[in-house]
């Protein structure tokens, strides 16, 4: 609570209308391209402020300032704010009364809260009307999980008009009631690998005439394994990194040796010359794995890098300015060496103008779990403060 800091938040009086927009959203998530009462909600409600929006196939809205006086913005800096709608495919366990309503959907990542914030942050805009000092446009993207979002939304012209900057702002968990901006690089490099291990069904009775793929699959997760142990000490300058896998898929009867194993997982690195010497050390134990174990394994990346992006530093000098005012010593300049190791494609619109990615600190003690955990919650507190920081930075561009 604002109270926590001795601050007087200025926007304590939307706290009410903040909470019951972001339960709404918890309570009816949706995956990415299939926000249609999502956006249904969010047309509904930016239309009753009069704001003009376009719908981005299928379900991505691009919404203008309602005053429609172009001379009124004449001279003003452009301001693009991104928010992601989708939620993600998880059964909640959080036991609260507005839970997920929809079986095996969850907003386990803030995109409730971030909703929430920027419409009433855009109810705000619209009772000031063109007083305001700069000219916002409102992004409510789709798929963000998923990676397919932000395409999406510049192929229809979400940063036409040569915007000045792109605004971009989460709620984390891994501490309580604050803000944190990241000094530089902002996110990390990374990609989704599939990996497939072959091997020759046999009956375990005549093991000798099979090849198990399981053993060469369980080699390739020790291995990774001593990756993630040993890259960093070898090569001090790594920076932050990780290799994973998140599922393993192989074998059919308990007698028969499996002759194929296809393991997901992903490359997480700060720094992308780091991203490609891991993938390649790990292709390179591939093969030594697959000559020692008999099995012939591939490695694939169906999708494209999700490539990292950084803060303008004069934004984030503006940022550390209004987390001080607000949040006090509960505002955190973090450097690389902190650098939480998400990607996010907003990339994209970082490529195309200068960008600022802000992270309010929602945990809530005794009961923070981390993203994309069945029992994820944000303190919702911090709301009121957090679209006081976003109106207060997008005013001091």
């Amino acid at each position: 609570m604002a109270e926590r800091l001795n601050y007087q938040c200025k926007f304590e009086k939307y706290k009410e209308e903040l909470i019951r927009l972001r339960r709404h959203f918890h309570r009816h998530p949706e995956l990415g391209l299939q926000e249609f009462e999502t956006s249904a909600f969010i047309q509904e409600y930016l239309g009753k402020l009069g704001y003009r929006f376009r719908i981005v196939e299928p379900t991505g809205i691009i919404a203008e300032h309602p005053c429609q006086d172009e001379a009124a913005f004449a001279g003003k800096k452009k301001v693009v704010l991104r928010a992601e709608m989708d939620a993600l495919p998880i059964q909640e366990q959080t036991g609260l009364s507005y839970a997920s309503e929809n079986a095996g959907v969850m907003h386990a990542c803030g995109h409730d809260g971030i909703v929430a914030s920027a419409l009433v942050l855009a109810r705000i805009l619209a009772e000031e009307g063109e007083v305001f000092p700069v000219r916002m446009r409102f992004l409510f993207e789709p798929a963000e999980e998923i990676g397919e979002g932000a395409k999406r939304m510049l192929a229809a012209g979400a940063l036409d008009g040569e915007p000045d900057i792109f605004l971009m702002f989460h709620y984390a968990v891994d501490q309580s009631f604050g803000m944190a901006v990241h000094e530089g690089q902002a996110s990390a490099m990374i990609n989704g690998m599939e990996i497939r291990v072959h091997g020759k069904s046999s009956h375990w009775c005549e093991a000798q005439k099979g090849i198990d793929s399981i053993y060469g699959a369980a080699q390739v997760i020790n291995a990774i394994h001593d990756l993630n142990e040993n890259y960093g000490r070898e090569h001090p300058d790594a920076g932050k990194y990780i290799l994973g896998i998140g599922t393993v898929q192989g074998g059919k009867y308990t007698n028969i040796i499996a002759d194929h194993v296809v393991m997901n997982g992903n490359i997480r690195a700060a720094y992308e010359e780091t991203y490609h010497a891991l993938k390649k050390e790990l292709e390179e134990k591939l093969v030594e794995i697959g000559q020692q174990t008999g099995t012939q394994i591939t490695m694939d990346f169906p999708k494209e890098p999700v490539y990292p992006f950084a803060n303008d530093d004069g934004l984030v000098d503006i940022a550390c300015q209004v987390g001080n005012k607000i949040f006090g010593d509960r505002f955190i300049l973090e450097g690389e060496d902190e650098l939480f190791l998400s990607g996010d494609n907003a990339y994209r619109y970082f490529r195309e103008t200068k960008g600022l990615f802000a992270i309010f600190l929602a945990g809530i003690p005794g009961k923070s779990h981390p993203l994309h955990h069945n029992q994820f919650q944000i303190d919702e507190a911090v709301l009121p403060c957090s679209v006081e920081a976003l109106y207060e930075i997008v005013k001091g561009i």
